[in-house]
């Protein structure tokens, strides 16, 4: 695990970087992440979270890049970015702490 201002970041351990993609439409599939993302670099996977009932997006997926240097771009680039009607909310996937 990599240590970046104080946040744990689930790293290239798991075969590259996770990165959190917040605030997807409920019609957003597999192949918008990978368009929104393949520009920046190699990405090896997506995953949009979907309702088992609905079969919609969640509101949020991930997605795994290779390398550090292009996973922070597409980071850096797409936080704030406007999708449609909404505005997405991008980071590093970051490990949950449970409090004592």
């Amino acid at each position: 695990m990599t240590s970046l201002a104080g946040v744990n970041l689930t790293g290239a351990s798991s075969g590259g970087w996770c990165i959190f993609v917040y605030n997807l439409s409920p019609e957003a599939d597999e192949s918008v992440l990978w368009q929104l993302f393949g520009p920046f670099g190699a990405v090896t996977n997506v995953k949009v979270i979907r309702d088992f009932a609905t079969n919609k997006c969640k509101g949020f997926g991930f997605v795994t890049m290779t390398n550090y240097e292009e996973a922070a771009m597409a980071i850096a680039s797409l936080n704030g970015y406007r999708l449609g009607d909404r505005i997405l909310q991008v980071s590093f996937k970051t490990s949950k702490q449970h409090k004592a």
